[in-house]
């Protein structure tokens, strides 16, 4: 026998009062075409709903559907039909509430009558907290998130993500506008999912998932298991210099015990549910700014409930240092990590479980961005030193010649115009000096611009002491074509550098519309701009992917140590302390290699 794979007593339960209510508007004059064809309709679905756990009576509301409506949309509809039809729901409901179905020994029928029904349930979203300025593996957390949300998870409606920007590369997914100013992660995520459950478009029901947990196994989103911890929120230090962490978990326990609330520890950093009414309440009854911040997701469980909660270490596998074991996810719900553990081996091998983009994912460019030879510029960036500037300008004329600009931070340099000119060479003072790091974004922002305005498509940063006395360009036009990068730049062993800017490749394009955020983010002070440009450069790669580029980054770093560019290594080299051969910086080079390599370039004879 063809069983529906839907099987459920309170669903068939429902069609057959529905099917009653239609009988009787028939009986009272609505004898219409339409109300005979919804009454056959509903008789149908409940004998389906019925058919894998009660087989008779399943054959009996066909009989009575054949009976009642021979053909076609006729119908002869009599009061002993609606009697009957009350009988049958009747029947369903003792034989449900008695255990009728759930004790039989027919092993099919204890499985349907077994499993649940999710007809009912409400209707549940993803909510995914994302900082602006992006992860340090180009959102490969998040990419892994969709994927295994995607093949594992059902009974989910709609997935959104909260962040100050829409991330690129996600268009497929809602976007909730949530700014992340507060000086702990824990409340602009609290931020984030207010801001989310405030929007009327929300479900009322959502599911928390930070971008770093990843479903291992098929789940139903309504059989969300509840992880606990084994040590108590109060087992922390608060002290002054205890872990910012440990005295957010202290600070929380606290807040629990004095409203004589239980303060089990919750934070298993696992998928969580929320209710939008609960939560909203939770907001108005705790201070979730003060001190070092509360921690959500153990006070939304202990305030409202947490249902048959499971130990942390059974469901989830965790990734969290430099030495991962693959085995670690056998058995396991959930896997969870931070960078080590994704750096380390945990990205690898994730990424071989869950090798095809999620529909969430926007398509890689299918074109190459350096199919024609794309127009090369450099800048050139300054403070004074006239001397170093004329290095560059000479160095570019001999052995790179191409269109270039001098900007310089405002040092008021009275010999540098000259210098220029000399060198056909663009001058920009800036009309104030901003110091080395705020003075150097604004030094790229001034390159990017003057690139488009020239027709610049791959603008190359050199600083002033950075000084190539080789060519160099047909090695950067074959690392574009291979790679299809939008960034190219290298790291640094010596002093721990992800990335460098002392010579740094811009796909204009891809870079240009990062301009005022370059400008606004260094007003004055101290930036790490290594730091600043290469969370750019991620985050850019979502939206400028391509299967070029990834296959690119199979081939040359497989564990993701150096993502978001291509390795310009034969002119950096991986160590600022030793740069390759031709390659002069003030790291490992004197004053009198630079005064060597003037008399070279004929300068100051």
């Amino acid at each position: 026998m063809l069983i529906n794979r839907h099987n459920c007593v309170q669903c068939c339960i429902k069609h057959l009062a529905s099917a009653a209510v239609i009988a009787r508007e028939i009986r009272n004059g609505y004898n219409t075409p339409e109300y005979r064809f919804y009454f056959i309709g509903n008789l149908n679905e409940a004998q389906e709903q019925i058919s894998g756990i009660d087989p008779k009576l399943s054959r009996l509301i066909r009989t009575l559907r054949l009976k009642s409506a021979p053909a076609g949309l006729d119908a002869e509809i009599a009061d002993s039909t609606i009697r009957l039809l009350e009988r049958i729901a009747q029947a369903l409901d003792f034989r449900q509430k008695h255990g009728v179905y759930t004790g039989n020994p027919d092993e099919t029928v204890r499985k349907y009558a077994g499993k649940r029904c999710r007809c009912s349930d409400k209707a549940i979203d993803i909510l995914i907290p994302l900082r602006s300025d992006g992860s340090r593996n180009g959102n490969l957390e998040l990419k892994l998130a969709l994927r295994s949300i995607e093949r594992n998870l059902t009974g989910f409606r709609k997935i959104w993500i909260a962040s100050k920007e829409r991330p690129a590369g996600f268009e497929r997914i809602g976007h909730i506008a949530a700014p992340d100013d507060r000086p702990r992660k824990q409340m602009n995520i609290h931020r984030a999912i207010l801001a989310a459950l405030r929007n009327p478009e929300v479900a009322d029901e959502i599911i928390f998932w930070a971008d770093d947990n990843v479903l291992l196994a098929p789940l139903h989103a309504s059989e969300l298991p509840v992880a606990v911890r084994d040590d108590a929120l109060t087992g922390f230090s608060n002290a002054p210099d205890a872990r910012i962490w440990h005295r957010s978990l202290r600070q929380t326990g606290d807040a629990l015990l004095a409203k004589g609330l239980p303060a089990v520890n919750y934070e298993a950093h696992t998928p969580v549910r929320f209710n939008r009414r609960n939560y909203l309440a939770l907001a108005g009854e705790f201070d979730f700014d003060s001190g070092v911040g509360l921690c959500y997701i153990s006070l939304y469980l202990n305030r409202y409930g947490a249902p048959g909660p499971v130990p942390m270490r059974t469901i989830k596998a965790t990734a969290e240092t430099d030495r991962f074991n693959p085995e670690s996810l056998e058995g396991k719900l959930f896997a969870g990590f931070n960078d080590t553990g994704l750096e380390n081996g945990a990205g690898e091998t994730l990424l071989k479980r869950f090798p095809e983009r999620s529909r969430y994912e926007t398509l890689p460019a299918a074109g190459s961005l350096y199919r024609h030879s794309p127009g090369l510029g450099a800048v050139i960036g300054t403070c004074g030193t006239p001397f170093y500037v004329e290095l560059q300008l000479a160095a570019l004329a001999r052995w790179n010649p191409m269109p270039a600009l001098v900007v310089d931070d405002g040092s008021g340099d009275r010999e540098l115009p000259g210098i220029c000119a000399k060198y056909h060479a663009e001058y920009l003072p800036l009309p104030l000096h901003r110091g080395h790091w705020a003075g150097d974004l604004h030094i790229f922002a001034a390159g990017l611009e003057w690139a488009e305005r020239n027709g610049v498509t791959l603008l190359v940063k050199l600083s002033r002491r950075f000084l190539p006395l080789r060519e160099w360009q047909s090695g950067l036009l074959s690392l574009a074509r291979e790679s299809n990068a939008v960034t190219f730049s290298s790291w640094s062993t010596s002093y721990g550098l992800g990335f460098r800017t002392e010579c740094l490749g811009l796909y204009v394009p891809a870079w240009l519309p990062c301009v005022s955020a370059l400008r606004s983010a260094a007003p004055a002070g101290r930036h790490f701009v290594e730091r600043f440009l290469h969370r750019k450069a991620r985050m850019l790669v979502n939206g400028w992917n391509s299967v070029a580029f990834e296959d690119y980054r199979q081939r040359h770093d497989p564990e993701r140590k150096h993502d978001g560019y291509a390795f310009w290594t034969d002119l950096m080299g991986t160590d600022r302390r030793q740069p390759p051969p031709g390659v002069l910086w003030h790291d490992a080079h004197s004053e009198e290699d630079y005064r060597a390599a003037a008399r070279t370039l004929g300068i100051g004879q």
